[in-house]
C-alpha cells in the first residue's frame, strides 16, 4: 500500500506501528500541497454506577477564579494545575496519577464539567451516557421517556456527511468497543442507531459490540494483498428495482417497507466498505489482543491491572485507526470495576456510598481507571503529531462519563471529563461548575455534601455535537434547541426554571475557543 500523504510509519518489534509527522521540508517545493486540516474525531468512554462525592471527583473549589451571569445563575470557572507531590500529579483524589502522565501540558488539554444533569431520575441506563435518555431500566419518571429513543449523539455523527464528508477510506463508521466478559447493562448499551441509518428511520437498536481488539484490528485494516478492485455497487444496480418494489407497491405493508429500507443500508454499507482503499503503510496485525488478558484469568474481574490491559489494547487500535484515518469514532462501554472488591458491586459498594469505606473503594476504583485507560489514550494521542504541528489529540474530543452522579441512579452534576480541543472548537484547560448555588436539591447521601441544580445535559450533547462539526439542522428535533428528549421530572419542575430550558443550542459558557 502506498505511505500515508501526511505521516510516515516505522513497523515495531510487537508488529504496531509508530506514527511520524510529516516532514515536509524534505519534500521538492514543487510537490508540495496546500496544507491540510485536520479531521475532527471523537472518543467517547462511559464507566458504570458512578457515586463518587465531588470532593474527591472534582477540583477544589478555591481553584473556581472567574465568574459570569447565565440564566439567572452565576456559572464559575477556574485553571487546571495539577498539584505535584512527590512523583503524583493531581486535580482532585480522582483525577490522580503519575506526575509523568498527568503533565501541565495534559491538564492543558482537559476540561472538568460540574453541574450538568439529566433533569429526572433516569436509573440504570445506557444510552443516557450519550444522549438516548430512553435507553433506561424505568421507575420513577425515567419510563416517561422509554417511548421515545434517539440514536446517541455518536451516530449522529456517524451518519452526518457534516462529520463525514468523504467515505474514500473509512471502513469502520463507529468502534463500538464492549468488556469481554459480562454487561450488567444488558440491553442497554451506550451506542444506540436506526436500523436505517440511510433514511434516519426504522427502529432505535443498540450496536453491537466489539470485546477482541484484534477482531477489530482486522476490520479497520485491510492488507494489500487482501484488497480487491474497484467494483460497481450492486445496490446501484438495482436501485431503480429497489425504488419500484417500496414506493410503486400498494401491497407492501409499512413495516415490510421499513424491513427492505433496513436490508437496503445494509447491503449498501458492506458494498461501500468493499470498494474502500487504505493508503496507510505496510501495518501488522499486533501480537497481543484484549481476549488474551481475559482467556483463562479467572480472576479477571477483581484484577485491575488486567482491566486496564484490556483497555490499554484497544487504545492502541484506536489511535491508530484515527492515524489511518478508517475510522474518527469509538465508544467504549467499561464495565469493569477496576478494584479487586469481590463481592456484589452494586448493593453493597454503589448503594452503600454514604459510607466511608465503600466510598472509598469507590474513589479508588476511578482513579485507576482515569490513570490507566483515559490517560492512556488521551497521552497515545498526544504522542501523535500532525502536519501542522497539532497533535492528534488537539483534533479529538475524549470524553468520559458515568452512569450517575454523586448519588446511584441520579444523574445530576453528572461528571463528565473531556481531552482535546475538537480542532480547536473547544477551550480547554478548564474547571466549569454551572450549578446555581442558590437551588440545592434535597438527593445527596452524604450530609456534607450537599449539592445544586445544574444545567441540561441535553444542552451539552448539543455542544458537543457543533464542536463535532455537525450543524443544529441534522440534530435537532426540539424547538428550544439541545439534544435527547426534553423532560422534567414532576418533582424537579421546580429546580429547572424555564430559561434553562430554552435555546439549549447556546455554547455554554468558557467552553468556546
Amino acid at each position: 500500500m502506498a505511505t500515508h500523504p501526511r505521516r510516515q510509519f516505522l513497523r515495531g518489534a510487537a508488529g504496531f506501528v509508530l506514527a511520524l509527522p510529516f516532514l515536509e521540508s524534505l519534500i521538492e517545493r514543487s510537490a508540495r500541497a496546500e496544507p491540510t486540516t485536520s479531521p475532527k474525531r471523537f472518543v467517547a468512554m462511559a464507566t458504570k454506577h458512578g457515586g463518587v462525592w465531588g470532593s474527591h471527583m472534582f477540583p477544589n473549589d478555591a481553584s473556581l477564579t472567574e465568574e459570569a451571569a447565565y440564566r439567572g445563575r452565576n456559572v464559575r470557572r477556574g485553571d487546571l494545575v495539577p498539584a505535584l507531590e512527590g512523583g503524583t500529579a493531581s486535580l482532585s483524589s480522582v483525577l490522580t496519577a503519575a506526575s509523568s502522565k498527568l503533565t501541565p501540558k495534559i491538564a492543558s488539554k482537559l476540561n472538568v464539567l460540574r453541574g450538568l444533569d439529566i433533569t429526572f431520575e433516569i436509573g440504570h441506563n445506557g444510552g443516557g451516557h450519550l444522549g438516548n435518555f430512553a435507553a433506561n431500566d424505568g421507575g420513577h419518571d425515567a419510563d416517561k421517556v422509554q417511548s421515545s429513543p434517539m440514536p446517541t449523539i455518536d451516530q449522529v455523527m456517524a451518519w452526518s456527511p457534516s462529520f463525514y464528508p468523504n467515505l474514500d477510506i473509512i471502513l469502520v463508521r463507529t468502534m463500538a468497543i464492549g468488556t469481554g466478559v459480562y454487561s450488567m447493562l444488558g440491553e442497554y448499551g451506550i451506542s444506540w442507531g436506526w436500523s436505517s441509518p440511510q433514511t434516519k428511520s426504522g427502529s432505535i437498536d443498540a450496536l453491537a459490540v466489539e470485546h477482541d481488539s484484534q477482531n477489530l484490528f482486522k476490520k479497520i485494516f485491510v492488507p494489500a494483498e487482501e484488497e480487491a478492485p474497484k467494483r460497481p455497487l450492486i445496490v446501484d444496480r438495482v436501485m431503480e428495482d429497489y425504488k419500484r418494489l417500496r414506493n410503486a407497491n400498494t401491497r407492501l405493508s409499512k413495516a415490510d417497507r421499513q424491513r427492505l429500507d433496513d436490508h437496503f443500508d445494509r447491503l449498501h454499507e458492506l458494498q461501500r466498505k468493499l470498494n474502500v482503499h487504505v493508503s496507510c503503510g505496510d501495518v501488522s496485525r499486533p501480537a497481543t489482543g484484549s481476549m488474551d488478558v481475559v482467556d483463562g484469568n479467572s480472576s479477571y474481574l477483581v484484577d485491575p491491572s488486567a482491566n486496564a490491559e484490556y483497555w490499554s489494547l484497544f487504545n492502541d487500535v484506536i489511535v491508530a485507526a484515527f492515524v489511518c484515518d478508517t475510522s474518527r469514532i469509538a465508544t467504549l462501554e467499561v464495565i469493569e470495576q477496576f478494584s479487586p472488591f469481590a463481592g456484589d458491586w452494586h448493593n453493597d459498594i454503589a448503594h452503600m456510598a454514604d459510607l466511608p469505606a465503600q466510598q472509598e473503594t469507590l474513589r479508588a476504583a476511578h482513579q485507576r481507571f482515569f490513570e490507566n485507560v483515559f490517560l492512556d489514550l488521551v497521552t497515545k494521542l498526544d504522542a501523535v503529531e500532525e502536519a501542522d504541528g497539532s497533535t492528534l489529540l488537539d483534533s479529538t474530543l475524549v470524553h468520559w462519563n458515568q452512569e450517575s452522579g454523586a448519588v446511584t441512579h441520579f444523574s445530576m452534576s453528572q461528571p463528565i471529563v473531556t481531552a482535546g480541543s475538537a480542532g480547536g472548537f473547544f477551550r480547554t484547560g478548564s474547571y466549569l461548575d454551572y450549578r446555581d448555588l442558590n437551588l440545592p436539591y434535597d438527593l445527596s447521601e452524604n450530609p456534607a455534601e450537599p449539592d445544586y441544580a445544574g444545567l441540561p445535559y441535553n444542552q451539552w450533547f448539543a455542544n458537543v455535537l457543533q464542536g463535532m462539526g455537525v450543524p443544529p439542522a441534522e440534530y435537532q428535533s426540539d424547538p428550544d434547541g439541545g439534544y435527547g428528549v426534553k423532560f422534567v421530572g414532576e418533582w424537579m419542575k421546580d429546580i429547572y426554571p424555564s430559561a434553562v430550558l430554552q435555546n439549549m443550542n447556546e455554547l455554554l459558557p468558557y467552553l468556546k475557543a
